[in-house]
């Protein structure tokens, strides 16, 4: 009998043991209504697109950052001080030139100040005699008018000499015929760097000889670039002074450069039927280059759009579509139309709305019994 009182007991126990296991545990979960669930819910969300003309275009150096050293007159280089990819500062010395135009000028403008003296000396001997009455006034203004030409030669000589990079220090050694050299060292008009070099030492450069002169260097600043775009005929009315320029190369679409458009060419291509859109974009890591080819996104609008995550969109036979929740494990298919794709996002022109609850993760595994 005792035997038996224990051997219900136990029984009692274990019962009451998997009851109280069970309550604890509860019902299995529905899809996505747990966090452990791989089914995730997202609801569509309006968001800012902007409108983007796609097209091509070039790089080339800022033509107003840029300048082109010629030949200050016609002489044999002695020397090149620079070269290409070199960073310069105003006043850096390029090359040196030897040439007999500079010793003309410097004789010129000793002559000149020699006349300026001798036209002193006359000028002062006429006052004299003028004074006393032993000349006419005649005479007088005479040595006036010689004394006033000699001084604008003499300036005229001098000002050639500043062109030529003689310094105002060096005239009196000039006009003393004491600095009678005929070598002239070219500098550096303006900083940045040396892009372009097309003399050697021995070489005979000319002056004045073309109204389109060779340029012996091309400094440019790289730190800004110009884009020229390529705008086809019918999206010319798009484009604004100012809209932001979105600038991508070839081999790395992942890198963008944003500048703004600054120009708007006055005339259309008559062969390619494009128009010429400039712009100016910041090139602090120097990665754009002169002449390389790159493709340009202008902004010409932005616009707000219902969008839904691009995993939210299911494809099957031909159609789009996404999944709604019902209810909590209850799902059904919603034919949508979808827009352009931008940021990870899909525009969706027709199907739900900002009300909806849509399946953004797990809905391969819930398409194949949504209906």
């Amino acid at each position: 009998m005792r035997a038996i009182v224990v051997i219900v007991l136990a029984s009692a126990l274990a019962v009451g043991c998997k009851d109280a296991k069970s309550a604890q545990t509860g019902p299995p979960p529905s899809p996505g209504a747990t966090a452990g669930s791989p089914v995730k819910i997202v609801m569509p969300e309006h968001r800012t697109r902007t409108a983007l003309l796609e097209t091509t275009g070039k790089v080339q150096f800022n033509e107003e950052q840029l300048v082109r050293v010629n030949a200050p007159v016609t002489g044999r280089v002695l020397e090149v001080l620079a070269r290409p990819g070199d960073a310069v500062e105003s006043g850096h010395r390029l090359f040196v030139l030897d040439s007999p135009e500079l010793g003309q000028a410097k004789s010129d403008y000793a002559k000149a100040t020699s006349d300026v003296q001798r036209s002193e000396k006359a000028i002062k001997l006429a006052r004299e005699l003028f004074e006393i009455k032993a000349t006419a006034e005649k005479d007088l203004r005479d040595a006036e008018n010689e004394y006033n030409k000699a001084l604008a030669e003499r300036d005229r000589a001098a000002s050639r000499l500043r062109t030529l990079g003689v310094g105002t220090e060096q005239l009196k050694g000039v006009a003393a015929r004491s600095d009678a050299a005929t070598t002239i060292t070219v500098t550096a008009p303006r900083s940045g760097i040396v892009v372009e070099r097309t003399i050697s030492p021995g070489q005979v450069v000319a002056y004045g000889q073309s109204d389109t002169p060779v340029s012996l260097f091309v400094i440019a600043n790289l730190s800004a670039m110009w884009v020229l775009a390529d705008v086809y005929e019918p999206d010319v009315p798009r484009v604004r002074l100012g809209q932001t320029v979105r600038v991508t190369l070839p081999c790395c679409p992942q890198e963008r450069y944003e500048g703004k458009v600054t120009n708007i060419g006055a005339a259309i291509d008559k062969e390619s039927r494009t128009l010429k859109i400039r712009a100016v974009v910041p090139n602090d890591r120097g990665t754009l280059k002169g002449e390389m080819f790159v493709k340009v996104a202008i902004e010409t609008g932005a616009s707000q759009v219902l969008t839904l995550p691009q995993s939210a969109i299911q494809r099957q036979d031909g159609q789009t579509f996404v999944l709604l929740e019902k209810a909590a494990g209850e799902y059904a298919r919603r034919t949508v139309r979808t827009g352009a794709e931008f940021d990870g996002v899909v525009e969706i022109l027709d199907g739900v709305t900002p009300q909806d609850r849509v399946v953004s993760t797990g809905g391969v595994l819930l398409k194949r019994d949504a209906r």
